[in-house]
């Protein structure tokens, strides 16, 4: 497994190899990948993930037109954005949902839109206050993750402002807005490290193709922005695993305290650590006592206007 990760994220695309664990193949989200390589075992994964595409693209394609009706900026992120981009074959990149952002202010008239469509919000107490980074909301059987912010209130810097200075409107995404591809890349990690880094290894190939796209400059305006942001740590932490992954070895992030988070071989087995230890992994993908307070303010902000707002509906 270890090799046929490795082959995928440095782009050595020749024959899949037919003794990696298919359930493992699988897991890690890497199945229509593995058919495109030649491992026939992996038909029916690549047919049901081309059909998939076609039903977010249609979905999607509602959404975004409903939202530009409202004149709602809307923004494709995550896999949405990377399919039929940095993976020119949709199929190849599958995904549990579609991931949406919107300017937070913008967010009522977003969720009134929607409500329009008859789409209905999903999620616990938790994730229905104005704090939590994302709405999650479904359409049949397709979820839409509508983001709000990147990360967690109160536990970065990131100025929202910023991000969306920078995003394009792209004609060939219905009206949808694209981020610029600093920003793309940023989100990408970010999204790794707010799970401690077990994410399924098709993530950590969105790295990679992010990273392989941006020239030296790009590279250097990341690692700017990720301080400028007070991101730098779970930033190098994910970009410190691709470099394992890539490798085919075994090992950690090479960042102060990194024993203590997931090693390569736990990501790609999908071995996500106790609710305690991973509190402990949370605060250290955190820059400074700052971001590690105020992750815990967002948790307790979150959960009592939640509970508020559950009061009042």
């Amino acid at each position: 497994m270890r090799a046929f990760v490795a082959a995928v994220l440095r782009g050595e695309l020749g024959e899949a190899p037919h003794d990696a664990p298919a359930d493992l193949i699988e897991k890690m989200h890497l199945g229509p990948i593995a058919y495109k390589l030649g491992d026939l075992r992996f038909r029916d994964v690549y047919a049901a993930s081309a059909v998939m595409a076609v039903r977010r693209t249609a979905v999607l394609g509602e959404i975004v037109g409903a939202l530009r009706e409202r004149a709602v900026r809307v923004a494709l992120i995550k896999g949405v954005g990377y399919a039929g981009t940095i993976y020119p074959d949709p199929a190849e990149r599958p995904m549990l949902d579609i991931d949406l952002l919107v300017p937070r202010r913008e967010t009522p008239e977003a969720m009134r839109a929607l409500a329009a469509l008859g789409i209905r919000r999903l999620g616990s107490r938790q994730r229905r206050s104005r704090y939590y980074h994302s709405i999650e909301i479904r359409r049949g059987d397709v979820i839409v993750e509508l983001h709000r912010a990147i990360m967690q209130h109160y536990r970065t810097d990131i100025r929202m402002g910023d991000v969306w200075r920078r995003a394009r409107p792209d004609p060939s995404a219905g009206g949808a807005e694209r981020l610029d591809p600093v920003d793309d890349a940023l989100v990408c990690i970010l999204h790794i490290a707010r799970h401690e880094l077990v994410v399924p290894a098709l993530n950590y190939l969105d790295v990679s193709r992010l990273w392989a796209r941006l020239d030296r400059t790009g590279r250097a305006l990341l690692r700017a922005r990720a301080a400028e942001y007070s991101v730098a740590r779970p930033v190098a932490a994910v970009l410190s695993m691709v470099e394992h992954l890539e490798a085919g070895r075994p090992g950690r992030p090479a960042i102060a305290g990194g024993r203590l988070l997931p090693d390569a071989d736990q990501i790609l087995l999908g071995r996500a650590p106790p609710r305690l230890p991973q509190i402990g992994q949370k605060l250290l993908l955190t820059d400074g006592l700052q971001g590690a307070l105020g992750l815990g303010l967002h948790y307790v902000t979150a959960l009592v206007d939640g509970w508020r707002r559950e009061r009042q509906a």
